[in-house]
């Protein structure tokens, strides 16, 4: 039986739909059904009790879904060996970041990087930081450059924590005000000013999203979000048009050449106060040795941090 058999056993498994399952696998639905139907003959039993619309599992789809569960996370992680051995004979290796990496000059160290070692190659992987994680553990990217919240930057031990963490960056959340609103003017205002505005977050299920929530909360208020967006320039052309407001790192803010964006004039930047951090740190697993690209890049940037 081929393997891929006993991921669309899964996943069909896990969505009850073969509609919906086959979007997920990228095939079509009677290439899915054939499938699910050649595993069935081949085992001489039924696996799924089939709908109009739905399907649920037998008690012989039951019994089979962990080991295809099993099956498929074997295949996903030897197959994710050998493409890293493969790209580190080659001189490569991957690196997870934060979608904002020109605003904290990310591009520029990996520009820099390349030019000292023409031979290596960093492919990248833009995500947010509570995947970022996740993917470090499974081994899909031998590097991250992530951001947490500063309390829990700080209070993870060697001991305890899975990963080696490099400081990086320090930033604090600021406000972006609309220029004619009452607070524009002000350097610095307490985010419970802020308690009757309508918001603008980056989007949900983010860890910027979280932080300013957990923020407006811990301030005694929860905040009325009336968009949200994973686009910077979307979040800022909304200020603009003077009807809402934003939470975001002050890292966020800094101009990008040739980018598109409303002018400044539009909008106004203020400290929140207290001050609210988050850390950019470049993480790796600390129990897995680095390629020779992964350990000259993490050394390049140890040394160029004390230049």
């Amino acid at each position: 039986m081929e393997t891929v058999y006993y991921k669309e056993f899964a996943v069909l498994a896990e969505t009850s739909n073969f509609w919906e399952a086959s979007e997920r696998l990228y095939i079509n639905q009677s290439t899915l059904s054939k499938h699910i139907k050649a595993m069935e003959k081949e085992l001489g039993v039924p696996l799924f009790h089939r709908t109009t619309r739905h399907v649920s599992l037998t008690k012989f789809g039951e019994a089979l879904l962990p080991y295809a569960q099993s099956i498929t996370r074997t295949e996903f992680e030897y197959s994710t060996l050998f493409m890293q051995l493969k790209d580190a004979e080659k001189g490569v290796t991957t690196l997870g970041s934060i979608p904002v990496m020109a605003q904290y000059n990310i591009t520029g160290l990996l520009n820099a990087f390349q030019k000292e070692y023409p031979k290596s190659t960093v492919k990248i992987i833009e995500e947010d930081a509570k995947r970022l994680s996740a993917m470090l553990l499974e081994q899909r990217c031998e590097l991250i450059f992530t951001r947490e919240p500063k309390p829990s930057a700080e209070k993870h031990s060697p001991e305890d924590a899975p990963f080696v963490r490099i400081p990086y960056l320090t930033d604090h959340m600021v406000a972006l005000l609309p220029a004619g609103h009452p607070l524009a003017a002000r350097q610095e205002i307490s985010l419970r000013e802020l308690k009757d505005e309508r918001f603008c977050f980056i989007k949900e299920s983010s860890l910027m999203y979280e932080l300013c929530t957990n923020a407006c909360q811990a301030a005694n208020f929860i905040p009325e979000i009336a968009f949200t967006s994973h686009r910077l320039e979307s979040i800022f052309d909304m200020v603009s048009y003077g009807n809402q407001v934003a939470l975001l790192m002050n890292r966020h803010i800094t101009p990008v050449k040739n980018a598109m964006l409303p002018p400044a004039s539009a909008w106004s930047v203020v400290d929140i106060a207290p001050r609210i951090y988050s850390q950019i740190s470049l993480c790796y697993l600390k129990d897995k040795k680095l390629s020779e690209t992964a350990r000259n890049f993490v050394d390049f940037c140890v040394q160029l941090s004390k230049t």
